[in-house]
């Protein structure tokens, strides 16, 4: 794996994670 795909999975983790945030909010 380089650098691209793992900065993208932690990307796209991240942003798993603040839409479960928005959705606790609610």
């Amino acid at each position: 794996m380089n650098e691209d795909e793992l900065l993208r999975d932690h990307v796209s983790q991240f942003i798993t994670l603040l839409n479960g945030l928005k959705n606790l909010e609610v």
